[in-house]
């Protein structure tokens, strides 16, 4: 007997899913079609749920191990939404049409169900996601309310940290927005609807322009400025967003030249790329062709390239980014952090600067832990050589940080918002004069300024791609008051050697002397006093002529095993 397909089929239009048992909800709605009375579909809230990665449950347990899956599904439903209705739409799809509970309910058990299915003995940790729809009182359509819940469930697809939306006046707007954007985006084009705008990047240490990031906006007649997260996500899902991204670069190209012929100051712009402008066309091709015909340095362009092209499976992404660098452009990493494989792909690509995602900010009042992790960034950058900026900043506390940290370049609007041309050619003088704006030589010079790590404990050492810590550090541990070394680094290696001790053991031999010692015995106390209360301590050591200072602090206890971190330092 072959398995039964986890799919879609003819057999929807009938009464019951031969795999789960459950009614199809196409027989359903075609009950309260024919009869109203069937079921109270205008006073009910519709759920419409989703399997993420199902395909990948199929390829590992075969169809078998799917149809397994989705019946435990259906169990956890059914227990979960007792007394409601649960059905099958086809594929990985279940619905609940519920009558009786709030939104906040099914939250909690939406919750509940992910629990409950990430325990499966399959072991996958694969999400469930959920739309919600919310009967208005009034007769409407079935399948278009069952739409709308799978809408609001789509609004979640790739949001690991969300598992379900409803779907509000704000959702059903942004559909209509994606509706209008698929039907009219080639009169846009055709019409010259897409236009260019410039944020302003800014220098951390002197606050003057030194580039600009071109950003798209479609400018519509009828509906004002149509949101670039709407129409680039219709655009890529159409594969036709290499054409805009191309048309971006033709007119950054064209109007860098004015720029230059101008007079006045100009700076390196960046424009961003996507996988699909890598899939979809000969990208370097397209960026060389632009330069060529307006006749502008290939320094003065930057590719930003998102941290989603190196999830996908493009065999000559790191032969086109070595490309562009070969030939002058500066290639800049966009997004760091905001998923994928970021540290992969800083071993395995060579870029120019890091853009760090905007997402780290957002928190930043709120989550210690953003700063640090911002930090973090910026002191690997630095010693991978590769220049930092921070995109977002809004705040004169969050600029005041990250200049502080040395990230170098300060992008968001704190300083300004993304701008149109036209205020560059009617402002001129304030926007593009030689006051506000770096000039070549500055750029250099800062950018020379930039390398200087300021996270580094040893800032002016020559950057080596290797980690090695120039303070004296040691784990010192102890049991029954003998101690013993377990780790010690090459500095404080050296730092012994120079008051002759031929082992570290040999200084604890002189420092914690088994048996009594009034010298040894303060020692111990001292360190009890960091143990308990948390607390580096501090001693002066005398060996022979050599004077040091020691601190210590406590680290961890078992039973009678306790560690402590020594750092000594010559005086």
């Amino acid at each position: 007997m072959h398995p039964v397909e986890a799919g879609p089929s003819a057999s929807i239009f009938e009464k019951e899913d031969p795999i789960t048992g459950l009614s199809f909800v196409a027989w359903f709605f075609a009950q309260t079609q024919k009869d109203p009375k069937f079921y109270p579909l205008e006073r009910s809230t519709i759920t419409f749920f989703n399997v993420m990665s199902f395909k990948t449950i199929n390829q590992r347990f075969s169809y078998q191990g799917g149809n397994k899956y989705l019946c435990k599904f259906r169990d956890e439903l059914q227990k979960l939404f007792e007394g409601e209705k649960v059905l099958r739409a086809g594929a990985d799809h279940l619905v609940v049409i519920s009558l009786n509970l709030s939104v906040e309910e099914i939250a909690l058990r939406i919750k509940l169900l992910n629990k409950a299915m990430s325990t499966y003995e399959g072991g996958l940790r694969n999400q469930i996601k959920a739309g919600i729809y919310i009967a208005d009182g009034t007769p409407q359509q079935p399948i278009v309310m069952m739409d709308r819940a799978s809408i609001a469930c789509r609004e979640v697809h790739g949001i690991f940290n969300r598992e379900y939306a409803v779907f509000d006046e704000e959702l059903r707007k942004k559909h209509e927005q994606k509706q209008y954007v698929l039907e009219h985006f080639e009169e846009a084009f055709e019409k010259g609807y897409f236009k260019v705008f410039y944020q302003p990047i800014y220098r951390s240490l002197n606050k003057k322009v030194c580039g600009y990031e071109a950003l798209a906006r479609w400018i519509d007649p009828n509906r004002g400025m149509i949101s670039p997260l709407i129409f680039i996500e219709v655009l890529e899902k159409v594969h036709l967003i290499h054409k805009l991204d191309a048309y971006i670069i033709e007119q950054v190209c064209k109007d860098l030249r004015d720029d230059i012929d101008s007079g006045y100051a100009y700076q390196p712009i960046s424009v961003n790329l996507s996988r699909l402008d890598f899939e979809l066309s000969d990208i370097k091709k397209v960026v060389d062709s632009a330069v060529a015909k307006y006749d502008v340095p290939k320094e003065y362009i930057v590719l930003e390239v998102t941290e989603s092209a190196f999830a996908s499976d493009l065999s000559n992404l790191g032969e086109v980014i070595s490309a562009f660098r070969a030939d002058g452009y500066q290639v800049w990493i966009d997004d760091f952090g905001s998923g994928y494989s970021s540290f992969n792909n800083l071993q395995t690509y060579d870029f120019d600067f890091l853009k760090i995602d905007m997402n780290f900010l957002r928190n930043f009042d709120k989550t210690p832990k953003s700063k640090v992790i911002i930090a973090s960034i910026v002191d690997m950058a630095k010693k991978l050589g590769i220049h930092t900026l921070a995109e977002g900043v809004e705040t004169l506390e969050q600029y005041e940080y990250l200049k502080q940290i040395g990230c170098e370049l300060i992008q968001g609007y704190y300083f300004s918002k993304p701008l149109p041309v036209e205020d560059f050619h009617t402002k001129r003088t304030d926007l593009c004069g030689f006051t506000t704006n770096e000039t070549p030589k500055e750029r250099l010079y800062y950018d020379g300024i930039g390398r200087l790590n300021f996270l580094e404990n040893t800032p002016l050492r020559e950057r080596k791609l290797e980690i090695a810590s120039e303070i004296p550090i040691a784990i010192v541990e102890g049991k029954n008051r003998k101690y013993r070394f377990i780790f010690v680094n090459s500095a404080f290696k050296d730092i012994i050697n120079l008051f002759g001790a031929g082992t570290p053991d040999e200084v604890l031999e002189q420092l914690y002397k088994h048996g009594p010692s009034d010298l040894a015995s303060k020692r111990y106390a001292a360190l009890l006093y960091s143990e308990r209360h948390h607390k580096t301590i501090e001693f002066h050591e005398n060996f022979g002529n050599v004077e040091l200072l020691s601190r210590a602090r406590f680290l961890s206890r078992m039973d009678n095993k306790v560690a402590y971190a020594f750092v000594i330092k010559l005086l």
